[in-house]
């Protein structure tokens, strides 16, 4: 499977669960919005591991980075506005939820971890960062992220840290919701490391802000 697959493969389930979070039940009664949030569980665990790869093979990591923060701050407006349906009032609340800022600290987590030594202590400052600020999946989001990393040329192990690591997440929330994230081991195991026919490079970058708005605005049609 290609990078181009897993590529498509995150966006479709990312798709797909937020349809289910909001659209399903308004548009769809009879919708499955279980099934359809179960099928978007797969989609972040693909995205960490994407970036882990380009953590690996950018050719400007700096470039990279500016990347992840123009669009978190993109991003912000359109995920508020997709979160706060029938609370206006909140729209200006600030938040770290969208899942740019998250891949921001996973991105500088797994520079800390790559530095080696006491640099170590900089990913679990970030991890505690992202659990204590309220980010989109806290401490198990860079966790994952940095046992793919860790574990790049043993990929069975892992899919092992992914397994264990949405345990425990499930254990801490109280919740076995997140636990449908280690079937993304699959397409993932299967990964052969050939980029293959991507997407733009932009594409999944705008299609985030884009594709909340876009369900925003079929929502205020109903």
């Amino acid at each position: 499977m290609t990078s181009a697959a897993l590529q498509c493969i995150a966006v479709v389930t990312m798709l797909v669960d937020h349809i289910g979070y909001e659209i399903g039940y308004r548009f769809f009664p009879g919708l499955p919005t279980d099934l359809l949030r179960a099928i978007g569980r797969l989609s972040f665990p693909i995205f960490a591991f994407m970036l882990v790869e380009g953590f690996l093979h950018t050719s400007s990591r700096k470039k990279y980075v500016l990347r992840l923060t123009i669009f978190a701050l993109i991003s912000e407006i359109p995920y508020r506005l997709f979160t706060v349906l029938g609370n206006w009032s909140r729209v200006g609340f600030p938040t770290w939820e969208n899942i740019f800022f998250e891949l921001l600290l996973i991105f500088g987590a797994l520079w800390c971890v790559q530095r080696g030594k006491l640099w170590w202590l900089g990913a679990a400052a970030l991890a505690l960062l992202a659990e204590a600020g309220g980010f989109m999946y806290g401490a198990y989001g860079v966790l994952i992220a940095v046992g793919f990393y860790v574990f790049r040329q043993r990929r069975w192990a892992g899919m092992l840290a992914l397994a264990a690591c949405t345990a425990l997440y499930c254990l801490y929330q109280g919740s076995m919701f997140q636990s449908y994230a280690v079937f993304a081991a699959v397409p993932l195991y299967l990964y052969n490391g050939q980029r293959g026919q991507r997407l733009p490079r932009y594409f999944c970058y705008g299609f985030y802000p884009v594709h909340l708005l876009v369900l925003v605005g079929l929502i205020q049609l109903v």
